[in-house]
């Protein structure tokens, strides 16, 4: 496996937000951004270089900048880091996303951030109903939600939404499809509330849908967004064709990527094993020292894990010549064992239509 076949992606994770969610378990501060953002990308811009030997001569696939509301920041600091990476990117047409809260979208904002080099927007809408949005803690509102949307119309956008919210119902999930089918978005990622550890929900007794309810969601969901032009590449990810999220597509097929800034994960390849580390999370320890990170290397039973939690998140399968990584001997004798239950595909490395249904319990096979 040559490292320099291997895809790579760069993840700029900016941690600011204006409240914590109370689903969220992500490297996150709630400190005001006060200018900091110009220090965070003077430190985010050094670690790059700092990564000369991670990234080995490749070019990045994509760019994500995650956070946290990255849309927080600065334009011109989004502009500085991607300043430093023009030189390092595949190409002028390389897919290049922020996320952004709805209340953040301004007609000025967006022009500033296409202005910088963003090509593409992820609008953190989890839901059009007003009683949903103060379920989860959001701090906008329907109206927001809708003004946003419509704002981006012209735009590449991509939008998130959440189900299996507290009282949600089935119609309802329909509804927020429904508005998300007439804006002519072309992506958009469906997640199933879930409840961490270290969260604030995680502390509370929550009246969430029961399995009937969900399943039913997760049935409208397929027929409404099918009927519509969407196709399902993803467990959690639906496009119109040609619309995928490449940054996505290069984690699940297991390329690399790079993460800089506080509390972001790196994943690199290296021969039968492959080495993941988490930046340090304090703000301020980041940008004093972007070096200091802990670092794991993944190898055996642990590696064919991984990549089963990756590889068959993808709908429909991978093709071999797709791959980024030789399959170790012992990920492919289990995966052996999946094709005789009727789990996994023969000619591709991928779940069949039973072991998509029953995801959770197919990847069980390489534990």
């Amino acid at each position: 496996m040559l490292l320099n076949k291997i895809p790579i992606s760069l993840y700029v994770h900016l941690p600011w937000c204006e409240t914590q969610c109370p689903y969220c378990d992500f490297s996150i501060t709630t400190e005001p951004v006060d200018g900091n953002d110009a220090r965070l990308a003077e430190a985010i811009i050094k670690d790059i270089k700092h990564s000369r030997d991670f990234i080995a001569g490749r070019k990045f696939k994509s760019v994500y900048f995650g956070g946290g509301t990255p849309s927080l920041a600065s334009t011109q600091s989004i502009k500085q880091i991607l300043d430093s990476v023009r030189d390092k990117l595949e190409s002028s047409e390389t897919e290049i996303t922020l996320e952004m809260n709805p209340n953040d979208v301004s007609e000025k904002k967006v022009d500033g951030l296409l202005g910088a080099g963003i090509n593409r927007i992820s609008l953190g809408i989890q839901s059009y109903s007003d009683q949903e949005l103060q379920a989860l803690g959001r701090n906008h509102d329907r109206k927001s939600a809708i003004q946003a949307t419509k704002k981006l119309k012209h735009i590449n956008s991509t939008i998130d939404l959440i189900y299996g919210i507290e009282k949600q119902t089935p119609e309802s999930v329909a509804k927020n499809l429904e508005t998300i089918i007439d804006s002519n978005v072309n992506h958009l990622s469906l997640y199933q509330l879930t409840i961490e550890p270290n969260t604030i929900f995680y502390k509370k007794e929550l009246l969430l849908p029961g399995e009937e309810a969900i399943e039913k969601m997760e049935v409208i969901a397929k027929d409404l967004l099918e009927k519509n032009g969407f196709q399902q590449y993803e467990v959690s990810s639906w496009s119109k064709p040609g619309y995928e999220s490449q940054h996505n597509l290069n984690y699940w097929q297991f390329g690399d990527f790079l993460g800089v800034g506080p509390g972001s994960h790196s994943k690199i390849s290296n021969k039968q094993e492959i080495i993941r580390y988490r930046k340090i999370k304090p703000l301020e320890g980041y940008i004093q020292n972007q070096k200091s990170a802990d670092l794991k290397t993944i190898a055996g039973n642990e590696l064919d894990m991984d990549l089963a939690m990756n590889l068959l998140r993808i709908k429909n399968g991978l093709q071999h010549q797709d791959l980024t990584i030789d399959l170790p001997a012992s990920f492919l004798k289990k995966y052996q064992r999946g094709i005789g239950e009727g789990l996994l595909l023969k000619d591709k490395i991928g779940a069949t239509h039973k072991g998509y249904q029953f995801l959770n319990e197919t990847i069980q096979l390489f534990f």
